[in-house]
């Protein structure tokens, strides 16, 4: 027997009419005429509450509705995958809000510590006041707080870094670079140093070991930034371990 069937059986033995039902129902009495002529289903929601009036069992309703059967069966089915999803979008959007959060702290903290300690906004740079210069002991300190926004997720962009300049002869400088206090990165290039013969970036240890290069070097090329950085290794050590005392103090 369809479902459509059914409700009219049961509206009968009930001794209603198809007004009176659509009143208990809170519908139309064209709904229930829809139902029960086959015209279309009346949703899961209210099969329940049609088998509770009736006062049978969700399964004396759907028996022998096959299409019926398979269509709840499908709704329930996508009701669990709905409520499943729902479960991942809210753990995903409590650590987006609680990433926001920590990154937004951080920043406020960067910001104060940047500016008790003497940093000043480096107004020669465009970054709408994020970028930040200590000039100290004949060296040059620069720092860049990326503004949170809506960003919940740490990237390489947000993590603290600290560029520092040292000056070895007029119009010469020797460049590092410190990131996250994980990277440590040297600047070679003839911008800096118009001395040099060759220009590259080099990723080394706080005690300047572990020298490597993003590509690999030749051995002519080798040769050259260990003995530039052999002869600059007094000024290069002073400088890592200043950038990082820097780095420490902004996170304090």
């Amino acid at each position: 027997m369809k479902i459509g069937s059914k409700i009219k059986e049961q509206r009968l033995k009930k001794g209603w009419t198809q007004e009176q039902l659509a009143g208990l129902l809170n519908v139309s009495r064209s709904a229930v005429s829809s139902w029960e002529v086959g015209r279309n289903y009346p949703d899961l929601e209210m099969i329940v509450a049609l088998s509770d009036l009736f006062d049978i069992s969700l399964d004396q309703m759907l028996r022998e509705d096959t299409e019926m059967t398979k269509a709840v069966s499908k709704k329930i089915r996508m009701n669990k995958y709905y409520k499943v999803a729902l479960i991942i979008i809210g753990i995903l959007a409590m650590i987006y809000v609680g990433g926001n959060f920590k990154m937004r702290w951080a920043e406020r903290d960067y910001r104060d510590n940047l500016t008790t300690l003497g940093w000043k906004i480096d107004e020669n740079q465009v970054m709408a006041n994020n970028a930040y210069i200590l000039q100290e002991e004949g060296r040059t300190y620069w720092t860049y707080v990326m503004p949170t926004g809506l960003n919940g997720i740490p990237t390489e962009a947000t993590k603290l870094m600290v560029i520092t300049r040292q000056e070895i002869s007029e119009g010469n400088d020797l460049v590092i670079g410190v990131y996250n206090d994980q990277k440590i990165e040297l600047i070679i290039a003839k911008s800096n140093d118009s001395k040099v013969k060759y220009s590259g970036k080099l990723i080394v240890d706080d005690q300047l070991g572990n020298q490597k290069e993003g590509k690999e070097l030749t051995t002519q090329k080798r040769e050259y930034f260990e003995s530039y950085i052999e002869e600059h290794k007094t000024e290069y050590l002073n400088m890592i371990q200043a950038t990082l005392v820097k780095m420490k103090e902004i996170r304090q």
